[in-house]
């Protein structure tokens, strides 16, 4: 295939027809590109009688004339600059394609800033809260953009940061910001950190920036121990009695929630709808859950039946607290049953996941399902064997070499 060659000239010019009452005419510029030509104003002016036209240049030695004649020069800079970036870019180029670029109207090439695009994110998943974006998710969006506008300014003190500024040590300070100022540990800090490396890869694919320095930072999670309660401790919050309103409800989501696996949304938002009754009588529960829209499918387990039963009727199928209440209830809940643990609502997810599932011989698979999973992977965060099935499976194990001997 033959290319044909751009031919390309840039030069100024005044229009002698638009003089002013003080003798100054606009100064225009002339590009032309394969005997096509645009015109477009340089915003200055400049007296008729100062003006050379073969040179286009003032002719005066005073520093206005000079000032003039430089930013002439850095108008062709640009306007070449311009035309180098949208060769490398695959553009065909034409006198109004680079008018174009030299007025910034082509957004491929404009300078964008990083606030820019985050809050270009932020406002397309806003329109996706419920359809695939969960409300807490989102709020984790605004949050970390607040955060980093706080950033920026206390740093920099500016209010925004070209993309082609940002290098790794503003990573580096943004991580030390979080640990120090916001009193952050190193895995709330991550939950940032990756949401701002999401950011700076969608500016590499939008091609506003053409590097991530994400790519030479390496941000690592501390190994958290997620508590579950052991069979023996599950028992005794099963046969915990208490006058105290508050604390039975309290007792009764999260039992609920210790038999079916259900995050705290996920409980908040079940309803009528969400339950089936196959062709053998189980009573299924079957719903997407709000963090990822992956769908759960669980067997109705008796206690969680019979606490189903306990409400029916009420307006509510079981009681709704505050989280930030409900763990304080379920706290108190753990000393008068003697468990010295940090139970919190989302230790129900994991005692699912270990006490009353892997540990009852259910496969990881099935748990994986159960829980509202892609993967396996994802359910081995949350499922801790304990020492009991542990040590069931390996005595199956040392029976059948013993059968050997």
């Amino acid at each position: 295939m033959i290319m044909t060659r751009s031919y390309s000239s840039i030069h100024f010019t005044i229009r002698e027809s638009k003089v002013r009452k003080d003798g100054t005419c606009p100064i225009e510029v002339v590009i032309s590109i394969n005997k096509m030509k645009c015109v477009f104003s340089t915003g200055k002016k400049v007296k008729l009688t100062q003006w050379s036209q073969s040179k286009q240049c003032a002719t005066g030695n005073d520093d206005e004339s000079k000032s003039l004649n430089q930013f002439l020069k850095s108008v062709k800079a640009k306007l070449y600059r311009k035309e180098t970036e949208l060769i490398d870019m695959g553009y065909i180029i034409t006198a109004d394609l680079l008018r174009d670029a030299y007025l910034d109207r082509v957004e491929r090439l404009k300078d964008k800033t990083f606030l820019e695009v985050l809050a270009e994110h932020n406002a397309e998943r806003k329109t996706m809260v419920g359809k695939g974006v969960a409300p807490a998710t989102y709020w984790v969006f605004e949050y970390t953009e607040r955060i980093l506008k706080e950033f920026i300014k206390e740093k920099y003190k500016r209010e925004d940061l070209y993309l082609k500024e940002l290098n790794i040590g503003f990573i580096q300070g943004f991580h030390a910001f979080l640990l120090s100022k916001k009193k952050m540990g190193q895995n709330s800090c991550s939950k940032h950190l990756k949401f701002l490396k999401k950011i700076l890869n969608l500016a590499v694919a939008n091609s506003y920036t053409t590097f991530n320095p994400f790519n030479a930072y390496r941000v690592e999670r501390e190994p958290v121990n997620v508590e579950f309660l052991d069979e023996e401790e599950l028992r005794r919050i099963i046969n915990f009695d208490t006058p105290i309103p508050r604390f039975e409800k309290a007792r009764d989501m999260f039992l609920f929630a210790c038999f079916t696996g259900l995050s705290y949304i996920d409980v908040k938002t079940l309803g009528h709808e969400h339950f089936e009754k196959d062709g053998e009588g189980r009573i299924w529960i079957k719903k997407r859950r709000v963090k990822t829209g992956v769908l759960s499918r669980i067997p109705l387990l008796p206690i969680a039946k019979l606490i189903l039963d306990k409400y029916k009727g009420s307006g509510r199928l079981i009681p709704i607290q505050d989280p930030a209440d409900i763990n304080k209830y379920l706290k108190d809940i753990a000393i008068l049953c003697n468990i010295n643990k940090r139970i919190t609502f989302h230790c129900s997810r994991h005692t699912f996941a270990s006490t009353v599932t892997l540990s009852n011989n259910i496969s990881l698979e099935v748990v994986s399902k159960m829980l509202g999973h892609t993967n396996t992977r994802m359910t081995t965060h949350y499922a801790k064997l304990v020492d009991r099935c542990i040590g069931e499976q390996m005595d199956k194990l040392m029976n059948v070499y013993n059968e050997l001997d």
